[in-house]
């Protein structure tokens, strides 16, 4: 799905237009300019800057403000410190012979080039600050394992999991922790854990390339070959801290209001309080299955990512007995050219209301989606949080708030660094760590290759049991090759998708 394409600058500012009446910078607008050119200085000017601003409250590093993902993320880090939802492992297996201390060297210079790797969340006063830190050493922790891994990796997996699934102090501690279990010799899985709070799916191909062209470098005894950066995230969490949203975010209040929860029967009562605790189940439609649908989008001038949402609401609609409800879908807010090279946090949900009502034909439905999406897309960049707190929904501590639903299709995010074979002179293998948690209820996630659409279907095991799990998946692949066979086929007509 494509990107909100914005340039990200608000020329409409309240300050702006106050320096364009009066032809002078405000004691405020030349503070927040001060700042925002601050966040792009090497560190040895921007500490004399900074001085000269009134410094940082925090003796130990540079203090700014976070974004409004990040803000949010804060919170829910706060509210539950034990929570490991918003854990992001990434492994690869290393076949060949490892230089530890040269994969160190290379995390510490990834970390140095990144601020945002260092940083600390901390509270001044009533809001939260992000303090970067002064460039340390990342240490790399032997996961050892109790007993001889055999050729099953028994004893590997599970210290794995243990080291995904260890919860941040974000206060005081990096939100980045790198391991390394070894399986025999020269035959190792790297696993890196970070925070969501600094990092996006973007962000992990990022850091998967600098970090192998950092490790050549210490092992071939020569700097790395890195672009400079053009600025920090901390620089884009000024900028998004200055951005007016009023016109988006009156977009979404009237789009948005009153829509109901999405109320799936549960095979459990649900918890007073949301855990996280989830499950997953896989997907695969060969492409003679999928695409018929494909060409019924492109008739109806629909991506595949409508179709798709399309044939994810048509299920959620089927199964729950509802007709109005939202799915979120993930969006980068990578927006500008400068924000590629960096790390850090730059997602955003896009919220597509549902409307099923009238049993409409799925050519309908599709029609429908396409609207909203574009409609959407043309806000995009309004931060959710800001959606959640215009639409004043109450927070609910048992359940994700607005959307229930996630739906995502990884077409536009930089892979091959990340999926890479090679990891400098060393053979390269992703290795999947199966999730222990979930953000929602019900999430698909989907990819399109010659093999077909694959996907994994993760949900709240707290909710639903493997069965019920497999029953939804099995009912959206029909739906699929229903709706591409005919789709004059009304919502009604596809309820035996979920007879078998």
């Amino acid at each position: 799905m494509p990107r909100p394409h914005r340039d990200g600058v608000d020329r409409h500012a309240p300050a702006e237009r106050t320096r364009q009446m009066t032809g002078r910078m405000t004691t405020a607008d030349r503070r927040a300019a001060l700042i925002e050119k601050l966040a792009g200085l090497p560190p040895e000017r921007r500490a004399a800057l900074l001085r000269s601003l009134g410094g940082a409250a925090d003796p130990g590093g540079q203090e700014w403000p976070l974004s409004p993902g990040q803000e949010r993320l804060w919170f829910l880090s706060r509210f539950d410190p034990a929570d490991t939802s918003y854990n992001l492992p990434w492994s690869v297996r290393l076949r060949g012979p490892l230089d530890t201390a040269a994969l160190a060297a290379a995390f510490t210079r990834v970390t140095e080039r990144h601020e945002v790797l260092r940083t600390r969340f901390r509270l001044r006063g009533d809001a939260p600050v992000q303090v970067v830190l002064p460039p340390a050493p990342t240490p790399v922790e032997d996961l050892a394992t109790s007993g001889e891994a055999g050729p099953d990796g028994t004893g590997v997996e599970e210290a794995l999991r243990e080291f995904a699934e260890r919860p941040f102090d974000l206060e005081n501690e990096p939100p980045l922790r790198v391991g390394v279990a070894r399986r025999g010799e020269d035959d190792v899985v790297l696993c890196i854990v970070l925070h969501h709070i600094v990092v996006d799916g973007w962000s992990l191909d990022v850091l998967m390339r600098e970090l192998a062209e950092c490790y050549a470098a210490t092992r071939e005894g020569r700097e790395p070959v890195l672009a400079e950066l053009p600025m920090q995230y901390s620089a884009f969490a000024v900028q998004e801290r200055r951005r007016d949203h009023t016109a988006g975010v009156e977009h979404w209040a009237g789009r948005l209001a009153g829509a109901p929860s999405l109320d799936l029967p549960a095979d459990h009562p649900r918890p007073s309080r949301w855990s996280g605790r989830g499950a997953r189940e896989e997907l695969l439609l060969p492409p003679e299955e999928v695409t018929p649908l494909e060409r019924v989008a492109r008739k109806r001038r629909c991506t595949s990512f409508m179709a798709l949402v399309a044939a994810y609401q048509a299920t959620l609609a089927l199964a729950s007995g509802q007709t109005d409800f939202c799915v979120g879908v993930p969006v980068s807010r990578r927006t500008r050219s400068e924000l590629a090279p960096l790390i850090g946090y730059f997602g955003n949900a896009l919220v597509l209301r549902a409307d099923l009502s009238g049993d409409p034909a799925f050519h309908e439905l599709l029609d429908r989606v396409r609207e909203a999406t574009l409609a959407g897309m043309r806000h995009a960049d309004v931060p959710f949080e800001h959606i959640l707190a215009a639409l004043r929904v109450p927070r609910d501590v048992g359940r994700p708030p607005l959307c229930q639903a996630m739906f995502n299709l990884h077409s536009d995010l930089p892979k091959d660094d990340l999926l890479g074979t090679r990891f400098a002179d060393l053979d390269a293998e992703v290795h999947t760590i199966p999730p222990s948690h979930t953000k929602s209820e019900v999430s698909l996630d989907l990819w399109r290759g010659p093999e077909g659409l694959g996907g994994v279907f993760d949900y709240s095991a707290d909710l639903f049991t493997p069965a019920t799990a497999r029953r939804l998946v099995r009912g959206f692949a029909e739906v699929v090759r229903r709706a591409g066979a005919d789709p004059d086929t009304r919502l009604s007509a596809l309820s035996g998708a979920f007879s078998n």
